[in-house]
């Protein structure tokens, strides 16, 4: 028995009445990458992930990639959480750039780890290239204070 399609159904949809969604903006957030974490600086300078591991900081690496992964370039860098450095690569680092990254990005660090530990690194657009893991706060070195 075939349905007369004549009569209209309440399900049919009438013109005009459709709500129109509101379109939150989207925000850029923050990614990370490791694809030039270093492993060409002289030998007790280089540190690897299975080092960070060893020394309990892997995971307070991770918990801070967390927090930094729900803010846009913009308010992690308002809120000095990735501090860029505005003369690019520090003058006064146990770190040279390495070849296969272009000195003239902007370099930077990951604050808010606790005590010595840094991730260095530039950021491109939203993402933060980690190019080293510094538990000695050796990338940038700066003049003692109040000692």
């Amino acid at each position: 028995m075939a349905k007369d399609r004549s009569k209209k159904s309440p399900r049919n949809r009438r013109e005009e009445t459709r709500d129109e969604r509101k379109v939150i903006a989207a925000r850029e957030l923050l990614t990370f990458s490791f694809k030039d974490l270093d492993q060409t600086q002289p030998k007790g300078k280089c540190e690897t992930l299975d080092l960070w591991h060893n020394k309990s900081l892997l995971t307070i690496l991770l918990r801070r990639l967390n927090e930094l992964s729900k803010l846009t370039r913009s308010e992690a860098c308002t809120q000095q959480q990735i501090k860029l450095y505005s003369s690019g690569f520090p003058e006064k680092s146990d770190f040279f750039v390495p070849s296969y990254v272009d000195a003239n990005v902007a370099w930077g660090v990951i604050e808010g780890m606790g005590g010595l530990p840094r991730v260095a690194g530039y950021l491109s657009e939203n993402t933060f290239y980690i190019v080293f893991l510094d538990s000695l706060h050796r990338f940038s070195i700066s003049e003692k204070k109040h000692t």
